[in-house]
């Protein structure tokens, strides 16, 4: 169907000669536009504004002025003191006249807002009235309280405002780069103003966060105000990415894809975007995705719909290999010794995503980065290259064959200065998950025999179509008999050396692939066999995954109170008062979310206060300033030092005596005397150290 002008409508419909057009008059257009899903579309340059007047959420016209003629008529009281009995009065009082009903003529002869700033008038109101359901009689009520003065009314119709766009808008949800992040409106004479409040309970007006921000808020507001009707609905987006971040992209695929699955309350939604980001291309659905190129002459343009097929091309050659492979946005980052691995890894989680298993069974491909090396041997430098040389800090996981080459490069991460970067504990080896096969050193060696024997027919099938050569076969029983130590893409190449054939680990990689998108009848079980090994090995990453992102986030909460703490030093290396100390902590605080880590800087605070008296007298000076600089460095290791006075604690034991320390009680060389049992210092101390 092509839609040539507004009444003329062309449908071309399949026939033996090929495709036959047939242009339908406007009458039968209109029936046949009927059938189809209506369109809706959320508009990408609308941003949500900074406030709203109360009339325009009242009647969503900006010529409401009821309130300005109410304001007008309580002047009078005012104007007839003025007017008096003749025109002289008038004169004499002529400016106290004019400086009373000036603002009021200038709000009457406010000019009608352009068609951008109705649109994010509307934006708003859809808001307030659309998606928090509050009734304009309550907006109306609030205007009368603030011009009557009720302050304490009015604030509570305020809190019941924020109270219902909290419920409505669910932005915690969506915006996962602060989970504490809440949108709120408040009164400035007579319009509501938005504000942001982050997880440090301080609120922003918009003018100070940025414009991503805004548009964010404006497409989910947009995507969740709508209501469909009785019609099948598709919903249209033209390059959402254009005012987002990386990782606010990636949230708002988030709610793209909310949408186009099936809730309680609404059928699913047809969605279509257009986008030049690798951020909007949602790697868990390959299927979806649909890459445009431009063609040559009369060729138009040509949709290429199995861009995954050939690992992203031509998605990688459009937005560059190197960033296509190795962007690094905040996301979990998996290394891996090469291509091959991040093919098997991507394509089995999709598999197994399609299958409707257990999301910790798979991957989530939009939030962890694969990222291919080269070789064992390389993934120490990329460790280096992710982990040492910025401030922030991504979550890496590291997988390696459990090979001589995988095992000589776990020795490497241990060495300083990688051991500082990456802890083994995130490194992980395919042997060491537990599977139903034994043998396993390479990802290849979880495939059964009957999966790569079928991916090794079609890898050798594609290679006959360029020779004169009959195609070979390969059966499940020649690779069966796999001998121990022996890989199964080595045991291939084996039984393929004596056909006079040789196969690439990539094509075969994409040949699984295929078949475990499209298995025949007969590879059902050894596809379901080969995703339920897959599946334990994704258990295990995500596992690891989950432990990355908690030591990421406490690398970045230590960064930020270690920053802070060094600053005040800086500023104060000779004296700081009580009152500039307790100043810092409180900014510190700030700083800090619910984590447990935050809890134990939290107490630590605290601490501070209380050892130094900075409740006391805030004008005078800290007493011990080189006991309070410690203190202050120590704060961002707070809950390591607290584990590990409860790991001495655990280790002594409830009724173990503490050690006797030199305080002068006791000469230096002054023997103590054993305790009951005979047993001196020096067993003692033996005793310790080997516990």
């Amino acid at each position: 169907m092509f839609r040539e002008g507004p009444d003329l409508l062309t449908v071309w419909i399949p026939s033996e000669n090929g495709w036959e057009p047939h242009q339908l008059d406007k009458p039968t257009a209109d029936r046949f536009t009927a059938l189809l899903p209506s369109t809706y579309r959320i508009h990408s340059d609308v941003a949500l504004p900074d406030s709203v007047p109360f009339r325009w959420i009242v009647s969503g016209n900006p010529a409401g002025v009821r309130r300005v003629r109410a304001s007008l008529l309580d002047s009078m009281s005012s104007l007839s003191g003025m007017i008096g009995q003749d025109a002289s009065s008038v004169a004499s009082n002529a400016p106290s006249i004019f400086s009373l009903l000036r603002p009021l003529m200038d709000e009457l002869a406010e000019p009608a807002p352009t068609a951008d700033d109705g649109r994010a008038l509307d934006l708003a109101r859809s808001l307030l009235v659309d998606l928090a359901q509050i009734d304009p009689k309550a907006i109306v009520e609030l205007a009368d309280a603030i011009a009557d003065g009720a302050d304490g009314y009015a604030n509570a119709l305020v809190e019941r405002i924020n109270a219902q766009i909290e419920q409505a808008l669910n932005f915690r949800r969506w915006w996962v780069q602060d989970r504490d992040f809440s949108l709120r409106v408040d009164t400035r004479e007579h319009d509501l103003v938005f504000t942001i409040r982050d997880r440090t309970g301080t609120e922003y007006t918009f003018a100070e966060r940025s414009s991503g921000l805004k548009y964010f808020l404006s497409y989910l507001i947009q995507s969740q105000a709508h209501r469909p009707g009785t019609r099948e609905r598709i919903l249209l987006m033209d390059e959402p990415d254009t005012y987002l971040s990386a990782e606010a992209q990636q949230d708002l695929m988030r709610i793209l894809r909310d949408l186009a699955e099936n809730q309680p309350d609404r059928p699913a939604v047809q969605v279509v975007y257009v986008t030049h980001s690798p951020f909007l291309i949602d790697k868990n659905h390959a299927e979806r995705i649909r890459v445009l190129e431009k063609g040559w002459g009369r060729d138009g343009t040509l949709v290429v719909d199995n861009a995954a097929q050939n690992h992203y091309e031509p998605l990688r050659s459009a937005f560059g290999a190197f960033v296509g492979e190795t962007a690094f946005v905040g996301s979990a980052n998996l290394l891996v010794e090469g291509i091959t691995e991040q093919v098997l890894l991507a394509g089995a989680s999709r598999s197994i995503r399609k299958a409707g298993r257990p999301e910790n069974e798979s991957l989530d491909l939009n939030g962890m980065v694969i990222v291919p090396c080269g070789s064992a041997s390389h993934i120490p430098y990329m460790v280096h290259l992710v982990r040492g040389r910025d401030a922030e800090k991504p979550p890496v996981v590291v997988l390696l064959d459990s090979d001589k080459a995988g095992d000589d490069a776990v020795k490497l991460l241990k060495r300083k200065p990688l051991s500082g970067l990456l802890t083994t504990e995130l490194v992980l080896q395919l042997g060491k998950v537990s599977q139903d096969v034994g043998n396993v050193v390479e990802i290849e060696d979880l495939l059964p025999p009957g999966l790569a024997a079928a991916a090794v027919s079609l890898c050798v099938q594609e290679l006959a179509m360029y020779r004169a050569a009959s195609a070979a076969t390969v059966t499940a029983e020649e690779l069966g008999g796999r001998e121990v130590g022996t890989g199964m893409f080595d045991h291939i190449e084996a039984v393929l050396a004596g056909k006079d054939i040789r196969i690439e680990k990539l094509p075969f990689a994409r040949a699984v692939v295929s078949l475990c998108e499209n298995p025949d009848a007969e590879l059902t079980a050894d596809v379901d066999l080969y995703l339920a090994r897959m599946g334990k090995l994704f258990v295990a990453l995500n596992r690891l995954r989950r432990k990355a992102e908690a030591e990421a986030g406490r690398d970045r909460l230590s960064h930020l109170v270690d920053r802070e703490q060094q600053l005040f030093v800086r500023d104060h290396a000779r004296t700081a008062t009580k009152e500039e100390v307790a100043n810092l902590l409180e900014k510190i605080e700030n700083l800090l979310d619910s984590s447990v880590e935050a809890e134990a800087i939290r107490r630590s605070t605290q601490r501070i206060r209380r050892e130094h008296r900075l409740e006391d007298d805030p004008v005078d000076a800290v007493s011990n300033l080189p006991a309070l600089t410690t203190s202050l460095a120590a704060l961002k290791d707070s809950l390591k030092i607290e584990r590990q006075v409860v790991t001495a604690a655990t280790v002594a034991g409830p009724e173990a005596e503490p050690e006797v320390p030199f305080d002068g009680s006791a000469a230096p060389n002054e023997e103590v005397a054993p305790k009951a049992g005979g047993k001196g210092d020096e067993t003692k101390e033996d005793e310790q150290q080997g516990a």
